[in-house]
């Protein structure tokens, strides 16, 4: 079974930690690490985290360095939130620091975690970076530091205190964790649909949904481009753009799971096809902008079949979508 190190930076008390209406940075972290353990829950694995005392105190560097590596993890992650000026300003995106002279091992790590990162949050990507930070200088042990989105950003705020922010930051750092170490699961694991949709107004993709738990996509604003996957076995889909001046309304090409996305950036959407191949009964439903309303459940896959082959009516945008197994 391998060891896995984790911390969630800083305490409550730690002075300027905190978003500029009073949440404690440690509170972030320390929900993002719990999200991460309940995922690895289900892999073979154990975790040590270093931050003790459900964070009244700040624990030194030191001891949480000589923790984990006396400890002999095979892998430590330290979950931060980052700040600009402490109040709100429009700072955005995601970061992961290895340490100034990383090994090919914290490269690899940081990559992992970093690439998923952006996915799953749907931030700005800022880019995978080196700093002198005491938690992860040293060499022993693969290290990282993440930054998982701006406290004081107006946009990041609405995402990292969100559940479904936490957890698709928590997701990207279990996911690289599984994929750089290997991992193996306990048991089978549930099937579920995993999708995000890129929103035409703020040009930007909007945090992963889970199931039919949420939609993706924010009311009024339409939906550009889509990607998705499964929790195991393949998804395929694809998405008509909807007609303009210049361009011919048309049926894209068809996306296996995150290969690719289905869709172009800033040309609306108006309609969705998805399958699989796990053999159980996928449905989809799509949200008309122009009237406000769900449209009829689809579970075919058919561009020529308007009743049940896809969701969307043509020439009407798309801005949302749910995607779930019965």
């Amino acid at each position: 079974m391998k060891k896995i190190g984790l911390d969630a930076g800083h305490g409550l008390y730690t002075a300027g930690k905190q978003t500029p209406d009073g949440i404690k940075e440690w509170s972030l972290n320390d929900d993002v690490c719990d999200i991460i353990t309940d995922i690895l829950s289900s892999y073979d694995c154990e975790i040590i985290r270093t931050d003790k005392d459900e964070g009244y105190t700040d624990e030194p560097l030191s001891q949480r360095v000589d923790r984990y590596i006396n400890a002999g993890v095979s892998a430590f992650v330290s979950i931060h939130h980052n700040a600009y000026t402490g109040s709100w300003n429009s700072a955005t995106g995601v970061e992961v620091y290895t340490d100034r002279s990383p090994t090919a091992a914290d490269e690899r790590l940081a990559k992992d975690i970093y690439d998923r990162l952006v996915m799953y949050t749907g931030l700005k990507g800022r880019g995978i970076k080196r700093a002198n930070f005491q938690i992860i200088n040293q060499n022993k042990i693969p290290a990282v530091l993440c930054e998982g989105g701006f406290m004081d950003g107006t946009f990041d705020y609405k995402i990292i205190t969100s559940n479904i922010g936490k957890r698709g930051y928590a997701r990207a750092v279990a996911e690289g964790l599984i994929e750089f170490l290997e991992l193996k699961k306990k048991e089978s694991e549930p099937l579920e649909v995993i999708y995000q949709v890129w929103e035409d107004v703020k040009a930007r993709w909007l945090p992963d949904v889970e199931g039919k738990k949420d939609h993706a996509g924010n009311f009024k604003n339409a939906i550009c481009c889509v990607r998705a996957n499964l929790t195991r076995g393949n998804i395929y889909y694809k998405v008509h753009i909807k007609g303009t001046k210049t361009q011919k309304a048309r049926w894209l090409p068809e996306v296996k799971n995150r290969e690719d996305y289905a869709g172009n950036y800033n040309q609306p959407i108006d309609a969705v096809a998805f399958y699989t191949d796990t053999g159980k009964t996928l449905c989809y439903e799509a949200h008309e902008k122009k009237s406000g309303r769900w449209l009829p459940t689809v579970t075919g896959y058919n561009t020529s079949d308007s009743r049940n082959g896809y969701a969307g009516n043509f020439g009407n945008e798309i801005d949302a979508i749910r995607v779930y197994f019965k």
